[in-house]
């Protein structure tokens, strides 16, 4: 005799084309908005902002001029000529050499915040969840039954992969035009892998989570993309992080419901 969970996963695994979100898009984005106005979820939004600002603004205002001089004086290549109307070339390089290493800064400034604000987002995540269950779901359950010593581990080696891809891409940073898109694209992988995990893991039981994420890969990655465009924009980027927790929750909770809907009939 199966039991629920078995017969749940054999029914996801027999229809992986069958879509458990009933709401339009839309739908998820205003409930989200809705709910980020609340008192409770500002001051969740407020506390990876003022974590990351902070503790980046000091290690800049510390260390940042002298490790790009540094960094300069590393890469610096001294042409060496003799004659006054080559000297251009001198002064050309250097000023490119200035603004690669300036360029770097900041990309590597985008990426330590984006870890920051995920890390905090991954212990914030249960709290968002709850809250918006109480508020819009109270019929169904929380079914994440995750340890949080492995999933500080799975998160560790989330970043480590995250790293390996940042540095591989370096060199395509500083082509004209192809860098700023090389530059995003291990920031979706880490903003997609972690924001979904983090709340699907809470939501779901381990095993249900992840045939539900490979059956509706689909609609994640349209609720996904919008998310990171959203986390892209100056100033608003630094408020996304829970207003993004907020939409995939109410994406997860209408599968939930379907999907259990579905099982039951």
């Amino acid at each position: 005799m199966q039991t629920q969970k078995e017969q749940n996963l054999q029914h996801l695994e027999q229809n992986p084309k069958q879509d458990f979100a009933l709401q339009p898009l839309r739908r998820y984005f205003s409930l989200a908005l809705h709910d980020f106005r609340t008192p409770y979820l500002l001051g969740l939004t407020f506390l990876p902002l003022l974590a990351a600002f902070f503790c980046f603004s000091a290690i800049l205002y510390t260390f940042g001029a002298q490790w790009y001089a540094m960094l300069f004086a590393y890469l610096y290549i001294d042409f060496g000529f003799s004659s006054a109307w080559l000297s251009w070339i001198q002064t050309f390089a250097d000023y490119v050499l200035k603004a690669s290493v300036f360029v770097f800064f900041i990309f590597a400034l985008f990426g330590l915040s984006l870890l920051t604000s995920l890390l905090i987002c991954a212990f914030i995540t249960p709290y968002v969840v709850r809250y918006i269950r109480d508020l819009h779901y109270q019929t169904h359950s929380i079914d994440g039954n995750e340890n949080l010593f492995i999933s500080l581990l799975w998160l560790l080696g989330v970043y480590v992969r995250y790293v390996l891809f940042w540095l591989v891409l370096i060199p395509l940073y500083f082509v004209p035009f192809v860098g700023g898109f090389a530059m995003l694209i291990p920031g979706y992988w880490l903003f997609s892998k972690t924001m979904v995990a983090d709340v699907g893991t809470t939501i779901f039981e381990k095993n249900t989570f992840k045939s539900i994420r490979g059956t509706q890969s689909n609609k994640i990655r349209s609720v996904i993309l919008p998310l990171f465009g959203i986390n892209l924009i100056p100033i608003i980027g630094f408020f996304s992080p829970v207003f993004a927790l907020s939409v995939l929750t109410h994406l997860f909770f209408d599968i939930k419901s379907s999907y259990e809907f579905t099982i039951t009939d």
